[in-house]
């Protein structure tokens, strides 16, 4: 029965509606006969006092923004969330991702560490270009849509975004030559139901997010796709999830995963239902285990 749960589908406070996927979750949650308003992070009211402040009177939340703080408040007052704080939190830090992922094919990755004060070391570049070669993708540890990942052709360069991202997270990363191209799949309780090829089309560009202009193509999806994406959402703890992966020419390397990817795209390419898919599969563990 679902007539008597009361949910939420939470996007970031300065959402201003751009994209469609949090209204059409809602949308698919109320045909399956749940109750759900769609708020705004800033319209919750949660904080920490003597204990819990505030009140926060939904069974289940589908969290589409990545606040961190937010989500364990969230978890907290006692609804279940739909991902886990804990899992937004690991696919969100792109470093803390690959260290999870330890156990498939990624990218060589490096780490920068900490910078506090002083002189930066330019010995650590040195290292850097040694193991990585030229060029270097170099990307912000936080970021989306692809607008924080750059290409350094040359040591200028790579200085040069030194100095920019010194004092925040961030790494340096092997470039794999794929023709700026990537491969998306998307997994809903930890099962791969869609998978789509991304294109860059201008000029000159690496990244094939849809963001920045990339276009999709339905791909099949085969056992080696199905299976690193499945194993990536457990590995993280994601009950949604896009994963990124990279074709070298021998094998597929996971890239990123994304807690609230977007899903208008491969929804258009590959007609699966995404949203009613998700909707499904929310409601069902709901009916197992409840509020959290």
């Amino acid at each position: 029965m679902t007539s008597n749960l009361k949910g939420a589908v939470v996007v970031n406070a300065y959402w201003r509606g751009g994209d469609d996927g949090a209204k059409n979750i809602a949308r698919a949650l109320r045909g399956l006969g749940a109750t759900v308003d769609l708020l705004k992070a800033s319209e919750i009211d949660l904080g920490v006092g003597e204990g819990l402040t505030g009140s926060f009177c939904y069974d289940f939340v589908v969290f589409l923004d990545k606040d961190d703080h937010l989500a364990r408040l969230l978890e907290r007052s006692g609804a279940r969330l739909f991902n886990s704080a804990e899992s937004i939190r690991l696919a969100d830090d792109k470093m803390l991702t690959h260290i999870a992922l330890l156990p498939l094919p990624q990218p060589e990755t490096i780490s920068s560490p900490l910078f506090f004060a002083g002189e930066d070391d330019p010995s650590f570049l040195d290292y850097v270009e040694q193991k990585l070669g030229y060029p270097i993708v170099v990307k912000k540890c936080f970021g989306a849509f692809g607008r924080e990942v750059y290409l350094a052709k040359n040591r200028a360069e790579l200085n040069d975004f030194r100095a920019r991202f010194l004092k925040e997270p961030h790494l340096y990363q092997k470039y794999v030559e794929c023709g700026a191209a990537d491969y998306r799949v998307i997994t809903i309780g930890g099962k791969a139901v869609a998978a789509m090829k991304r294109q860059a089309t201008e000029q000159g560009e690496f990244r094939a997010n849809a963001a920045l202009g990339g276009k999709g193509e339905k791909v099949e999806l085969t056992e080696e796709l199905r299976a690193l994406a499945e194993k990536a959402s457990a590995l993280l703890g994601l009950e949604y999830a896009g994963v990124d992966l990279l074709w070298d020419g021998e094998k597929f390397l996971v890239t990123e995963v994304n807690s609230n990817a977007h899903f208008a795209l491969i929804t258009e390419v590959t007609g699966v239902p995404i949203a009613e898919l998700y909707a499904k599969h929310i409601l069902s563990e709901m009916a197992k285990g409840g509020r959290g």
